[in-house]
């Protein structure tokens, strides 16, 4: 018993370590250095896929812990509109293409940023978290608009291209919304 909580603790020990991010981040660019190869309107619909996903992650946390009933009612929108439009994307790509979520496409947040902002919101509570929590999707979505203009420059297709000023248009609403909302709480 005692060898193996200590075969354990290694474990875990070593799945924390900065070794085992590095290796994570080796992995991530592999996969990014792949999509990078796949046609542009795969890897924008991957990777806002992705995009959404990590805004979904955030909305949830704001409708289990926003102390703003505005904000809770925001975020649940948010997550209803965000998984519907993943199906939107995925149904708009190729479905025998390889996945490819390009992470230096503009406005993809790091993961490793993503999850320092995810711990700051699951330690944040009461006014703090509204605060942090609309600061934060403010530059999420921000990243949305940066990436859904950059499909409207390049990619190929024409529904692509009217997808992306579909997100970019939304993107540029709700973060309107979502200043209004901090405004009014400060």
């Amino acid at each position: 018993m005692k060898q193996l909580l200590t075969v354990s603790a290694l474990a875990l020990t070593l799945a924390l370590s900065p070794v085992a991010y590095a290796a994570n981040d080796a992995s991530s660019a592999s996969k990014t250095t792949q999509a990078a190869k796949a046609p542009y309107d795969v890897q924008f619909l991957d990777t806002m896929s992705e995009h959404h996903r990590d805004g979904i992650k955030m909305m949830e946390l704001a409708v289990d812990k926003a102390q703003s009933a505005e904000i809770k009612q925001m975020a649940q929108k948010g997550i209803d509109d965000q998984t519907k439009e993943i199906d939107e994307l995925k149904s708009m790509r190729n479905a025998n293409a390889p996945e490819a979520v390009n992470i230096k496409l503009p406005g993809m947040m790091p993961k490793a940023k993503m999850e320092q902002d995810m711990a700051k919101l699951e330690a944040a509570a009461g006014s703090d978290f509204d605060k942090h929590f609309l600061q934060t999707m403010i530059k999420h979505h921000g990243g949305a608009v940066k990436m859904s203009d950059d499909a409207m420059a390049k990619a190929k297709r024409d529904d692509v291209k009217v997808k992306a000023q579909q997100i970019h248009d939304k993107q540029k609403s709700e973060i309107s919304d979502m200043q209004e909302m901090l405004k009014r709480m400060k």
